[in-house]
């Protein structure tokens, strides 16, 4: 019933709801007791089930998901300095086909195809609360049963801002992902590999110890795939996060027919994530551990909103996985789902 009464918020407003829930201590507490043990980042972790960045944009309430039974949360996408976002309108549902929630529309609609476009643009207070929140977790409990991640961005592409952002996540976390490829915010004209592997070296440098990972845009190009994938690994990259959400650009990749996607000054905008993406993801965690080591971490996300759906992502050779949008329509039920299917 909770479930279905968020959905009759806007989602920004039902997620700021969700997140000030769990900061009361109301959420969920795991239910699952199967050994799902894994080793991850040299540490051994209680299941690979993983809570991917934008759900805890402030790292505000990890206790909270480790009391619902993830074993690894990525907090962030954090950026250097303070940022509004994009302006409001900028999460929608999709309801039913050809009849997705358009800007200007009420939002309102349950949504059988379970799946969002989101359009926020990185908003946050910026790295230092980000840090006092990570640095208030360490002495948590619950710390011990949590593989902590930070995912960290530049809208600027500033190399600076990575190592400045790395250096200081790196105390708390056991990973940092560089979100190379928010659809979300405006990049550099230049070569996307080029400019991946110069921000991957500069969180390197800023990380130290720190496993540094990429996550990468999706894609049904080989080509341009194992190009990106090659330059990660030349630049010193530790794993891979595949994949982000799917830009209008891209929406060759699922059935943009059934979507009436939004705009803002007459120009699509924002990203896609749900059911239709799991076949994409799937198949670039299968090309990516072609060209890898075979020691090294893949993070499977997109998609997964079933125990079957995780089974999938695993037997395609990712070594965890995340979930978002599956956990905004599905609920907590999905962890247990999961952890039943594994």
């Amino acid at each position: 019933m909770l479930m279905g009464l968020l959905r009759l918020l806007p989602p920004e407003t039902a997620h700021a709801l969700t997140i000030s829930a769990l900061k009361l201590g109301l959420g969920p507490s795991l239910k699952n007791k199967r050994d799902l043990r894994v080793m991850l980042f040299g540490k051994e972790i209680r299941n690979p089930i993983g809570l991917s960045g934008g759900a805890d944009k402030e790292a505000a309430v990890l206790p909270a998901w480790s009391k619902m039974g993830f074993g690894i949360v990525e907090a962030g996408t954090v950026t250097l300095y303070p940022r509004n976002g994009n302006p409001t309108p900028r999460m929608w549902r999709l309801a039913t086909p050809a009849r997705a929630v358009a800007p200007s529309g009420a939002e309102r609609m349950a949504n059988k195809y379970n799946s969002l476009i989101n359009w926020l643009g990185l908003p946050g207070p910026g790295l230092d609360p980000f840090i006092k929140n990570l640095a208030a977790f360490q002495t948590h409990p619950a710390r011990k049963d949590l593989c902590v991640g930070a995912s960290i961005a530049s809208p600027d592409s500033k190399l600076d801002e990575f190592k400045i952002l790395a250096r200081a996540v790196a105390p708390y976390v056991d990973y940092i992902t560089l979100n190379a490829s928010c659809p979300n915010v405006a990049h550099d004209d230049h070569s996307l590999e080029n400019t991946a592997a110069s921000q991957i070296k500069s969180a390197k440098e800023g990380a130290g110890r720190i496993p540094v990972l990429v996550k990468l845009g999706p894609t049904r190009d080989i080509t341009a795939l194992e190009r990106m994938v090659r330059a990660a690994l030349s630049a010193g990259v530790d794993g891979f996060v595949a994949t982000n959400t799917v830009p209008y650009s891209n929406s060759n990749l699922i059935d943009a027919r059934r979507i009436a996607w939004p705009t803002h000054n007459g120009k699509e905008v924002g990203g896609y994530s749900g059911p239709q993406l799991l076949e994409t993801s799937c198949w670039m965690v299968r090309e990516i551990r072609k060209l890898v080591p075979a020691t090294m971490p893949i993070i499977g996300v997109g998609g997964i909103q079933s125990g079957a759906d995780a089974k999938h992502m695993l037997a395609s050779g990712a070594n965890a996985i995340q979930i978002y949008t599956g956990l905004i329509y599905k609920g907590p039920a999905l962890l247990d789902d999961i952890a039943l299917h594994l």
